[in-house]
C-alpha cells in the first residue's frame, strides 16, 4: 500500500493487519530495516511503482497531497495525478486483481470552492455532478478517471473511496470543537466528517470484496458535527437546498447507501466518543 506513513495510511495498515492481510508499505521516508515490510519509493516515479507493484493481489493507494492549501497548486495537481497514473499503470502491467484508491468528496467541487460551487440538494450522493474548480479536487477526479480507463482495458477491479473530512482521535478537539461551540458555523458539505478508523474499515472491506469494474462510493460518519437536527440546520444555514431522504435526525451530509450495499460498511464512530455534547463545559 502507498502512503503507509500518512494519517490514513497508518490506520489502514493497522486495519489490514488486524484483518489477517500481509502488508508491504510504500512511502518516501527511509526504511526501518528491522521493522515491518516496507519499501522506500516515490509514487511520482514510474520506475519505482513498476518495481514495487509486483506479486501482490491488491493495492491500496493512499499516497498524495491531501488538500490544496499547503502546497503550490502545480505540486498538488502533478503529484496526485502522476502518482495515481503510475500506480494504476503498474497494477495493470502486473495483473493486480484489485485497486482501492483513496479519492475525495471534493470531486463534487463543493469543499474548496469558497461557495462558488454549492450542493443544490441533500443528501449528497454519487449521482451529484462532479464540478471541481481547484487543483486538488481536479486531481482526485482525474484519478477516478484513470481507474475507469484501466478497468475498461484490463481485468483490474477498482474502488475509489470519496472520503470526506478525516478526523483522528488527536484532532477531534481542534477541528470539530469550534462547530460544537458555535451553532452558526457551517460547512460546504453539511457538517460532514469521518473517523479515520471507520475509513480504514471501509478500505479493508473494499479490498476483500468481489465487485467488478470501477465503483465509486462516498464515505462519511453517520451523524453530523455537533449532532444538529439536520432538517432544522439546513433550513437555517442552507435554505436554498432541496431536502430529500433523511437517514436519521442528526444525519451527516452524505448518503451512504452505496457503500453499505456494496461492502456492508457501517460507520460506527462519532465525535461524541471524543467531545462533550454542545452546551456542556469542554
Amino acid at each position: 500500500m502507498t502512503g503507509v506513513h500518512g494519517k490514513v495510511g497508518r490506520a489502514v495498515r493497522r486495519a489490514l493487519l488486524d484483518g489477517g492481510h500481509e502488508v508491504v508499505g510504500v512511502d518516501l521516508a527511509r526504511p526501518d530495516y528491522d521493522g515491518a515490510p516496507y519499501v522506500q519509493a516515490d509514487v511520482t516515479d514510474a520506475g519505482d511503482m513498476f518495481a514495487v507493484v509486483t506479486d501482490v493481489d491488491a493495492v491500496v493507494h493512499t499516497a498524495g497531497i491531501p488538500e490544496p492549501t499547503r502546497n503550490p497548486a502545480h505540486e498538488v495537481f502533478s503529484t496526485n495525478v502522476t502518482g495515481t497514473f503510475n500506480v494504476v499503470e503498474a497494477c495493470v502491467r502486473s495483473g493486480v486483481r484489485r485497486l482501492v484508491n483513496l479519492s475525495s468528496d471534493s470531486v463534487t467541487g463543493y469543499t474548496w470552492s469558497r461557495g462558488r460551487v454549492r450542493a443544490a440538494s441533500y443528501p449528497i450522493d454519487e449521482d451529484h455532478p462532479t464540478t471541481p474548480i481547484d487543483p486538488y479536487a481536479l486531481s482526485k477526479l482525474f484519478g477516478e478517471q484513470l481507474c475507469d480507463a484501466a478497468c475498461r482495458r484490463s481485468s483490474l477491479a477498482a474502488v475509489s473511496i470519496r472520503a470526506t473530512w478525516v478526523i483522528t482521535p488527536e484532532t477531534y478537539a481542534d477541528n470539530l470543537g469550534p462547530f460544537l461551540d458555535d451553532p452558526a458555523l457551517t460547512t460546504a458539505v453539511f457538517w460532514s466528517y469521518l473517523d479515520v478508523a471507520d475509513l480504514a474499515e471501509l478500505v479493508v472491506l473494499a479490498v476483500e470484496a468481489d465487485t467488478s469494474g470501477h465503483e465509486v462510493v462516498f464515505a462519511a460518519a453517520a451523524d453530523n458535527i455537533g449532532g444538529r437536527d439536520i432538517r432544522a440546520a439546513l433550513a437555517t444555514s442552507h435554505p436554498e437546498v432541496r431536502v430529500g431522504a433523511v437517514a436519521r435526525p442528526d444525519a451527516g451530509g452524505y448518503a451512504l447507501d452505496k457503500a453499505r450495499r456494496l461492502f456492508g460498511w457501517e460507520p460506527t464512530r462519532s465525535w461524541r466518543d471524543h467531545l462533550l455534547e454542545p452546551g456542556h463545559q469542554h
